[in-house]
């Protein structure tokens, strides 16, 4: 097929030779969807290069009511305030250059329950899967007010959730990472110290340095098929078993049964 350039054709809408073709294209435009004002002047300049015309046709809607900031921010916050936050919804409109207090306007009609069903997606979504802290700073993202976050997740989440968390990401690690970087583990996922100690409360601590001692015994035998004979060897098998998150003794302890 001839490309535009080799055809000599011009890509887009044909141009405007008169300002009833902007207009026509305008409402065209506006019969698919809203626009703002600044984002319909974007349009138009795909119909025409004449600032004036445009102008004559932006001012002629507005006008005639077919264009209105508020009115497109009221129905743009109305359609979407469930799948974002005042916040972000807030960013959006002024991004299309839709004027504060209009944006304020739209906001207002905006009910706590509406916010709250986001909130609730969200939670839904990641229960298990993912901390309250990680599941707040998700939710800050989509622009949700932080007061709102709290107090919702105070009556949706309890330390239930955390603690399905924290023993699956135990069950998934635990054969193959020692105590100190499985904790390091929790820790970085969000899980707060308090669920760490209910989930761990169980076990006692020198089944713990038993355990955590055969782990490292097993991962240094599969990692090592000859016996360390070196300082330079022990060394490098010790820095390994640290990296998986075992104490200097127990990688010690490996070491000193290795292939027995």
């Amino acid at each position: 097929m001839p490309s535009e350039k080799a055809t000599g054709k011009r890509a887009g809408p044909k141009p405007a030779t008169k300002i009833e073709d902007v207009y026509e294209y305008a409402i065209w435009w506006l019969n698919q969807r809203g626009y703002s004002e600044m984002k319909l002047k974007d349009k138009l300049t795909r119909k025409t290069d004449n600032t004036e015309w445009i102008s004559l046709v932006i001012n002629r809607l507005l006008e005639q009511g077919y264009l209105s900031d508020r009115r497109y921010a009221e129905t743009f916050v109305q359609s979407r305030c469930q799948s974002y936050g005042p916040k972000l919804l807030a960013q959006k409109l002024s991004l299309q250059g839709v004027a504060q207090a209009d944006i304020e306007q739209a906001l207002s009609l905006i009910n706590d329950s509406d916010t709250d069903v986001l909130i609730s997606r969200v939670i839904a979504k990641y229960s298990g899967k993912k901390s309250i802290r990680d599941i707040s700073m998700r939710l800050r993202g989509e622009g949700v007010d932080e007061s709102r976050i709290r107090l919702v997740m105070s009556h949706s989440v309890d330390t239930e959730h955390e603690s399905q968390l924290a023993v699956r990401l135990i069950n998934k690690h635990a054969k193959k990472m020692g105590r100190s970087g499985l904790l390091q583990k929790l820790r970085s996922e969000g899980i707060s110290q308090d669920t760490i100690e209910h989930v761990l409360s169980d076990e006692k601590e020198e089944d713990v340095i038993e355990d955590d001692q055969q782990k490292a015994l097993a991962l240094l035998n599969r990692k090592y098929k000859h016996s360390l004979a070196d300082f330079a060897e022990k060394k490098k098998a010790t820095a390994f078993l640290v990296r998986k998150g075992f104490s200097f003794a127990e990688a010690n302890y490996a070491i000193e049964h290795h292939l027995e």
